[in-house]
């Protein structure tokens, strides 16, 4: 996935350092959505306050979950980076992020439109690796495909790494097709369906299926 172009943060945002760590406090708000292990978490909008979630989450990958999610060795968001990722304007831009109990980030998932083509966006889903398999990359990208539908993107488009069996075999059973191929990557494009065929529908006759796409922006 190429990297976004940060410098069209929005500049009322303070350039500031973010550390993660710290004291996790209790998540009081959000959906609360038990996963299929029996786990529960509370999914809601990302806000532009929650830059040091991000990054204590970014802190948690391992080296091979940043490599499939940027497409190459990552070792820090910068602050502009996260600036970027958390000032979302919920129509264009959406993100929806996991919180576990004791409040910290487990996942998120993010739509950026094209701007040359309002009715496609570009798509990525990143979970903490300590909460991979247990279903919530299915949750978030459910959620937010209703959210693009809502605000009229009618595709996603997910850009890959081409080593990924995973994703490739998933996005096969969507019937998604293979729109491109570049060094080391594939670009997948798949069809938003009506709200009775929605991505919901497909991820609840499939077993065993989580993180849909993990890579893109």
């Amino acid at each position: 996935m190429t990297q976004p172009d940060i410098s069209a943060a929005p500049p009322w945002l303070p350039e500031r350092s973010y550390q993660p760590g710290g004291p996790p406090r209790p998540a009081t708000e959000g959906t609360p959505v038990v996963l299929r292990d029996g786990s529960a978490v509370r999914i809601r909008q990302v806000r532009s306050t929650d830059a040091p979630l991000l990054a204590d989450g970014f802190a948690r990958l391992s080296p091979r979950s940043r490599r499939m999610r940027f497409l190459g060795a990552k070792t820090t968001l910068s602050a502009a980076e996260l600036r970027y990722y958390t000032a979302v304007d919920h129509h264009d831009h959406e993100a929806i992020g996991a919180l576990s109990p004791d409040g910290r980030g487990v996942g998120i998932a993010r739509y950026i439109r094209d701007a040359d083509d309002p009715q496609a966006a570009e798509i990525a889903v990143t979970i903490v690796d300590d909460w991979q398999h247990r279903g919530l990359g299915t949750e978030l990208l459910t959620r937010l495909s209703d959210r693009a539908r809502h605000v009229g993107i009618h595709r996603f488009t997910a850009l890959t790494d081409a080593e990924n069996a995973a994703v490739a075999g998933l996005a096969r059973k969507l019937g998604a097709r293979l729109a491109g191929r570049g060094p080391g990557t594939a670009e997948y494009e798949i069809a938003l369906a009506p709200a009775e065929y929605s991505l919901h529908w497909w991820f609840s006759r499939k077993d065993g299926l989580d993180q849909p796409v993990r890579q893109g922006r």
